[in-house]
């Protein structure tokens, strides 16, 4: 199932920095203010889902 993130509370956008997950120019900022594609952010999320930390 595909993980889909909010991002209404989000920083917003910002001046074009290199995503933190892919490296590629990005605009959009994480909940942590942080440059990163949403696409990215719902990968890496979705990747980790199933990664339980005992």
């Amino acid at each position: 199932m595909p993980t889909f993130l909010d991002w209404t509370r989000t920083g917003g956008a910002g001046e074009s920095a290199p995503c933190v997950i892919c490296g590629k120019p990005a605009i959009c900022r994480s909940p942590a203010g942080k440059p990163v594609h949403k696409v990215c952010a719902e990968t890496w999320t979705a990747q980790r889902a199933g990664k339980a930390v005992a």
